[in-house]
């Protein structure tokens, strides 16, 4: 299968899973050819990535100091880490917690969700960009988002992993808790 029709048949399987339809793994290649190529994704995310990066910089907060604007730079550099940096941390996490024979399959999905990952957070991101809403309002939205995005993640990793409600969610927590150390980290 090329490039395209993997990808088109993943984000399928990534849309199916975040309806709740497990046939969704069917979708995507699993095989080990199938995992290394879900890396590439990234260059799919980077551009929407970037542009959300642009866009919370050109944010001013009324009574708040001018604040200094990320290095797009850095902010590349802190997508590449943090895009290689869960898939080997939840490697470790797999091998010791008994999950390492689906730890393939998790991260082929984890991967290509990350393309509707993306879609989810741009609505708030591009309400602010287009001044279609105040900053309150974009930041509900956004959290609101986030909570679904939340979610499916933990959707991701209970059904990929096929592990407890309890261990999915505490993967989530240290994806989260990751991101945002590099985050910080590099910005």
């Amino acid at each position: 299968m090329n490039w395209p029709d993997e990808a088109l048949s993943s984000l399928r399987g990534s849309w199916r899973l975040f309806m709740r339809d497990t046939g969704g793994f069917e979708d995507f290649d699993l095989s080990m050819r199938g995992f290394w190529r879900s890396f590439a994704v990234i260059i799919v995310v980077a551009p929407f990535y970037l542009y959300a990066v642009i866009i919370q910089d050109g944010i001013q907060l009324p009574d708040q100091p001018p604040h200094e604007t990320t290095s797009l730079n850095l902010a590349a550099a802190g997508l590449v880490v943090q895009w290689f940096a869960w898939p080997l941390v939840m490697a470790i996490i797999a091998r010791f917690a008994g999950l390492a024979h689906n730890y393939a399959r998790y991260i082929v999905v984890y991967n290509w969700s990350a393309v509707l990952v993306m879609a989810v957070q741009m609505v708030p991101i591009l309400l602010l960009a287009q001044g279609a809403a105040m900053f309150g309002l974009a930041t509900v939205v956004f959290f609101i988002f986030y909570a679904v995005v939340l979610y499916y993640r933990w959707y991701i990793a209970h059904t990929a992993l096929e592990t407890t409600p309890a261990i999915a969610w505490a993967l989530v927590l240290g994806d989260l808790v990751l991101s945002i150390g590099v985050t910080k980290l590099i910005g």
